[in-house]
């Protein structure tokens, strides 16, 4: 007879697998490959433990690959058996079920894309329900929509529907930070306690002019959760529409703002980490200047530190980007 807990971990894998089910012929949307279930299980397990490979999305890459070398470097695992000590460590099941709520259909309003339009709202907010659920469960809309091929339009999603979704909530606590690391060549900022112990790491964003990246020891300065961002036209020279607009605005906050949802500044000036609203280009040479991470990964990385934490940029010259494009 099976336990209170195993049985739950099978119906809901019984579950989930059904609505994996294949979608009708006239359907656009078709469930995730084998292939691609198992590679977003093994992302949904390094999210739990604490080293990220930033959204998931079922595709094997640059991303999953140095998520899994840095939890290896931390548990100490043996090359070849890191797949099975994480699936040993991490044994909640990965998909769970959610159903919608008010509060996620209220978190779907407007973020024009044009700057000076976007200073004229409250909040720049999710502009669909899947981005919404996208960011509460740290996947690719397109990986929720395959998640949910039955589910037609979104947009005409209500209250009480019950999706198939990554176990990716509450994320379990990480132990504090006493220094970070960013290292250039991996895209990737590393979280070392006390002892010099790696504890967590998640994917980073880095700027595509190298000679922009800020280096060597810097320290973090101040946290900002929700910020407003600062509208500057003289950082775009290259953007025509930002020197028609020719002076600076005020963007409100909110997870598509172009800082995200969380800001650390950094020791230099200027210089800071922060969440983004295209959570599909960390990982890769992208940013002016600050380092950009995933909305849910800078918040959660933004509880393990504290002002006047460390923080060392290494290799800094430029290396091959990671041929991963989501």
């Amino acid at each position: 007879m099976l336990r209170p807990l195993a049985l739950a971990i099978l119906l809901t894998s019984m579950l989930c697998a059904a609505a994996q089910d294949p979608a009708p012929a006239s359907s656009v949307i078709t469930p995730p490959s084998a292939a691609q279930r198992a590679t977003a299980q093994l992302q949904i397990r390094l999210d739990r433990a604490g080293f990220t490979v930033g959204f998931i999305d079922g595709q094997r890459g640059s991303r999953s690959d140095h998520a899994l070398a840095d939890y290896r470097k931390a548990r100490g695992i043996e090359s070849g058996k890191v797949e099975e000590a994480l699936a040993k460590e991490i044994v909640a099941p990965p998909w769970t079920f959610y159903t919608v709520t008010t509060g996620d259909l209220a978190r779907v309003d407007k973020a024009p894309a044009d700057w000076q339009e976007a200073s004229l709202i409250p909040r720049m907010a999710c502009t669909s329900l899947v981005e919404a659920l996208s960011e509460t469960f740290h996947c690719s809309p397109r990986l929720l929509q395959r998640l949910n091929p039955a589910e037609k339009s979104w947009d005409a999603a209500t209250v009480g529907r019950t999706l198939c979704v990554p176990n990716v909530l509450p994320p379990p606590p990480l132990p504090h930070a006493a220094r970070l690391e960013i290292d250039c060549q991996t895209f990737r900022i590393r979280a070392f306690d006390a002892a010099g112990a790696l504890v967590a790491s998640f994917p980073v964003s880095i700027a595509a002019d190298r000679a922009r990246v800020p280096k060597g020891a810097l320290k973090i300065a101040a946290f900002a959760p929700d910020p407003t961002y600062v509208f500057d036209p003289d950082n775009f020279p290259e953007s025509a529409r930002a020197r028609a607009i020719g002076r600076k605005l005020i963007l409100p906050p909110g997870p598509n703002n172009p800082v995200g949802v969380f800001w650390m500044s950094l020791s230099r000036p200027g210089f800071g980490l922060h969440g983004t609203p295209h959570p599909e280009t960390i990982g890769r040479p992208e940013s002016h200047g600050c380092f950009r991470m995933t909305n849910w990964d800078v918040q959660r990385l933004g509880k393990i530190v504290e002002t006047a934490t460390p923080l060392e940029v290494i290799n800094t010259r430029p290396s091959v980007v990671p041929e991963e494009q989501p």
